[in-house]
């Protein structure tokens, strides 16, 4: 008898409590084919986090944007991150307060400021950055084509809470 109150597999992914699926928008960007060092499971993170808030959560399919490496239309070079990201902010569909999630899965990367910053106060402390498909290192013979650093992610960040508000979740697993 046991058996038949346990919840099922269904029961237990649905959300602890009820929410507004329709005010929620949703940036989701993983990347496995880097050029070197490629990775494995970014992909299939952004599936899952899909799944979830789909499945789980009720957000519809046209409120989430996917850019994954594996396809080409959907590329998450440089621009098109970007691009994704500046969207939310101008986007006429979503709603002062709405809940705009970011997610990220992919290489990220550091350097410090002084490589950049000679008076001693600016080159204090380090750049973190996420790492685009396209991304090409300094001195790469392909030209540079540089990662989305800190400052332009925050940057970013501020213009959509001006115009959206501050209902963002922003998660980088890099």
């Amino acid at each position: 008898m046991s058996h038949l109150l346990r919840p099922t597999y269904h029961d237990r992914r649905k959300a602890a409590h009820r929410v507004d699926a329709d005010r929620f928008w949703v940036v989701l960007i993983g990347i496995d084919g880097y050029s070197s060092s490629p990775l494995r499971g970014c992909v299939a993170d952004v599936e899952k986090m899909k799944d979830f808030l789909t499945v789980d959560l009720g957000v519809q399919e046209d409120h989430i944007r996917c850019l994954v490496s594996t396809q080409p239309s959907a590329s998450p070079t440089r621009t098109n991150i970007i691009e994704a990201l500046l969207s939310l902010s101008v986007d006429p569909r979503i709603l002062h307060g709405d809940n705009i999630i970011i997610y990220f899965s992919g290489h990220g990367s550091s350097y410090f400021c002084a490589d950049y910053y000679t008076n001693e106060i600016e080159s204090t402390g380090c750049i973190e950055a996420i790492c685009p498909v396209d991304r090409a290192p300094r001195n790469s013979f392909r030209g540079s084509i540089p990662d989305i650093s800190d400052r332009e992610l925050n940057t970013i960040l501020a213009e959509i809470f001006r115009t959206k508000g501050h209902h963002i979740t922003c998660i980088l697993d890099c």
